[in-house]
């Protein structure tokens, strides 16, 4: 069943019991991401953080172009 089939379901049955009908699918998606996004960048954005630096990995050298050792 997806989400079409299960919310006409559910509206249905609403309507038999005389509740209000459930929104529709998707209605509720972009609220939700942006108050996803507000969030997470609230919990970045704090001023006493310290300046992001490369990650060691990028800095480090490619093994795969680095002399062989000798043993």
């Amino acid at each position: 069943m997806n989400a079409t089939q299960q919310h006409l379901l559910d509206t249905y049955r609403a309507a038999r019991r005389a509740e209000s009908a459930p929104p529709a699918p998707g209605a509720h998606t972009f609220r939700t991401l942006r108050d996803l996004l507000r969030w997470r960048r609230s919990r970045t954005a704090d001023p006493e953080q310290t300046p992001r630096t490369v990650p060691a990995a990028r800095t480090a050298p490619l093994r795969h172009h680095a002399e062989p050792t000798k043993p």
